[in-house]
């Protein structure tokens, strides 16, 4: 059976531009894989995997470098793995 998600209008879940919400994405989802992880693991202990590392490790820095007359962006990931499982 498909799983339905119910998030309040307007959330983070549900957000809608121009509403920024860029990397925290990322981080969400990674707390969102958690909660689904430790739910399925009470039903199914013994098909489930582990939980995600837990962080996708977002870093963003920005700016304006005067000497070019430029902005920049720098965006980088880290990550982190999945777990095992009991097979």
């Amino acid at each position: 059976e498909p799983l339905n998600v119910k998030r309040p209008e307007g959330t983070f879940l549900d957000a809608k531009y121009p509403r920024p919400v860029s990397g925290c994405a990322a981080e969400v989802s990674q707390r969102i894989a958690e909660a689904v992880f430790a739910a399925m693991v009470q039903a199914l202990p013994e098909k489930v995997t582990a939980a995600p590392a837990g962080s996708s490790g977002n870093f963003a820095l920005g700016g304006n470098d005067p000497t070019r007359g430029r902005d920049y962006v720098m965006y980088q990931i880290s990550g982190g793995g999945y777990g095992g499982n009991a097979g």
